[in-house]
């Protein structure tokens, strides 16, 4: 046995996966609730196209199945590798791009009558590309030097924590402006995704100290 995919769904998995599809849901209604009262069509527009990829990716992922590999050559670990990578990488750089929407619509519609706007937008972008940044370079390693990643795992775990609290923050600003701003579909979409954040920062420090205390 090489590179095997399976799809292995539960309750568990449908239930927030339904949750992320509503998520999702939210933004675009949201950014086309905007559109329709005129507000920065420019702004709005991004925001609606970054609400249709997230809903499109939290759609697909639901089909996507799980990967294992086994007995392999290196041609079959590169591509087992590639693929890791995708699952991991597209979120994220969805991340990035959603974390330049909000920023450009707060900016332009809210951080003239205040300045405390664009802190959360600010925050969470730059979080999620230095979390870009970090799992590039241990993506890298782990296929140029897998050795130097099992010697240094224990400071990836750590950095790996670090790097996601720094969007979670950033957008728990968001969160809050939104129910400052009271904006319905915002504050559904703003405290979910934030629930994403927080479900996947929890399950992240939780195998930390699993790994550490094992």
């Amino acid at each position: 046995m090489t590179i095997s995919f399976y799809y292995e769904p539960t309750i568990y998995s449908i239930l927030i996966s339904a949750l992320w599809i509503f998520r999702d849901t939210t933004l675009v209604l949201w950014a086309r609730t905007m559109k329709k009262r005129g507000t920065q069509s420019k702004y709005t527009n991004f925001l609606l196209i970054m609400g249709i990829f997230l809903l499109a990716w939290s759609i697909l992922f639901v089909f996507l199945p799980g990967v294992r590999i086994s007995y392999y050559t290196e041609s079959e670990f590169n591509m087992f590798v590639t693929i890791i990578f995708l699952y991991n990488f597209i979120p994220i750089i969805l991340g990035v791009f959603l974390g330049v929407a909000l920023s450009l619509y707060f900016y332009n519609m809210h951080y003239q009558h205040n300045r405390k706007a664009l802190l959360g937008p600010g925050l969470f972008l730059l979080g999620y590309i230095i979390f870009l940044f970090f799992n590039i370079n241990y993506f890298s390693i782990f296929i140029f030097d897998p050795l130097l990643i099992m010697a240094t795992y224990d400071a990836y775990l750590i950095g790996f924590v670090l790097t996601k609290c720094i969007p979670v923050v950033g957008f728990c600003f968001i969160f809050l402006y939104s129910i400052y701003i009271n904006e319905d579909f915002l504050i559904m979409f703003c405290g979910l995704f934030f629930a994403n954040l927080m479900i996947s920062l929890i399950y992240s420090v939780n195998n930390t100290i699993i790994y550490f205390y094992w």
